[in-house]
């Protein structure tokens, strides 16, 4: 049968707490030097940035973006920022100290891992839509404000890898690696500084036109598409409601407020036992214009939001209950029932399955 367009949009994975905390742990302790530095800072970017600029002339007769690959993109850079980037930033803090001064992680594992070409090409790529100009505006805005700060800590990062993957630290005991540290200090904090505003903009436009998709979906009739976009933003919602209590981690997180997470998963848990049915019906794929093939990518999505829901139930019951973690679990959080870390992970499973369905 014919493919129907339904021109949907893909999802922002969610950002990862521990990375998250990782980055404000470091913003934290570079704070008290960064009102001190701010024109040594300036000059130690200016010295990364100098030719990352790009030439505008290269892209200048290009067409603009149409929404809809504008808005994908954003999303790409912002999948790419809460994914690779904070992926190559835990790598950097595992193996050094969160603090201005530079201090080896006794026990822990200097960075060896870079950024590709294509990881640049698409930056670069991204600002050139955003200078060129989109019906989205404000992402436009943070998005040329934002990009140079990401350019020059991948910079930074990159040479941070190349060193670790050489073991320069065995020839010249780090000194090499105090310098970098000297320059990723600033970077990281310019680029933290731009990082949230570019990802809250776009999460206001995510939800926007999510509940424009929601509505249309249900005045067709597609009832797969309204269940599984719904149970999407359900989880979405649940995981908002644990990053607004920004200091809440595996740590204390007997101390997690559930008074606006658990009707989301009472609803949820209404919503997927519907869709756990509904899912299955060929004949109702069939009118809402699912290939046949879709039906094993949308079976992965049933699995991964079910696990979610579990992992939900799982922390709603830790805390009603205040029961702690073992030592042994603590150890193994990302498979513990009922941690903030296998929540997380159940989360970015179900945007990366959800988009599956819908790519």
């Amino acid at each position: 049968m014919k493919k129907i367009s339904l021109g949907l949009t893909v999802l922002v994975l969610i950002c990862s707490l521990s990375a998250c905390k990782e980055l404000k742990d470091a913003q934290n302790a570079f704070q008290n030097e960064k009102g001190n530095t701010d024109n040594g800072k300036n000059e130690a970017l200016n010295n990364l940035m100098g030719a990352l600029q790009g030439d505008k002339d290269s892209y200048e007769d290009l067409p603009p973006a149409s929404d809809l690959e504008a808005y994908n993109n954003y999303v790409d850079l912002s999948n790419f920022m809460t994914g690779d980037v904070e992926e190559s930033l835990d790598r950097y803090f595992n193996g050094v100290a969160a603090s201005g001064d530079f201090s080896p992680i006794e026990g822990g594992s200097y960075i060896t891992t870079t950024f590709s070409n294509h990881d640049y090409e698409f930056l670069d790529e991204v600002e050139s839509q955003a200078d060129l100009g989109t019906s989205y505006k404000e992402m436009d805005e943070h998005a040329l404000t934002m990009i140079p700060t990401l350019r020059a800590l991948m910079e930074v990062l990159d040479e941070a890898g190349n060193y670790g993957n050489q073991k320069g630290y065995l020839d010249d005991n780090y000194a090499k690696g105090q310098e970098i540290h000297s320059r990723f200090v600033p970077a990281v904090n310019a680029y933290d500084d731009e990082r949230l505003p570019y990802l809250n903009s776009l999460r206001a436009i995510l939800q926007e036109q999510q509940a424009r998709d929601l509505e249309r979906f249900e005045k067709e009739g597609y009832t797969v598409r309204y269940q599984m976009l719904k149970l999407t933003m359900l989880k979405s919602e649940i995981m908002n409601a644990i990053y607004k209590q920004e200091d809440i981690s595996d740590e204390n997180v007997l101390s997690l407020d559930v008074t606006e997470i658990r009707p989301k998963y009472e609803e949820m848990a209404a919503v997927l036992a519907e869709f756990a049915v509904n899912f299955k019906d060929e004949a109702e794929l069939e009118k809402e214009g699912f290939e046949s093939y879709k039906s094993g990518q949308l079976s992965f999505f049933n699995n991964a939001i079910t696990e979610f829901k579990v992992q939900t139930q799982a922390l709603l019951s830790r805390v009603d209950e205040q029961r702690a973690y073992s030592e042994a679990e603590k150890l193994t959080l990302s498979t513990t029932e009922g941690s903030l870390e296998r929540l997380i992970k159940c989360g970015s499973d179900v945007t990366s399955r959800y988009n599956d369905v819908i790519g």
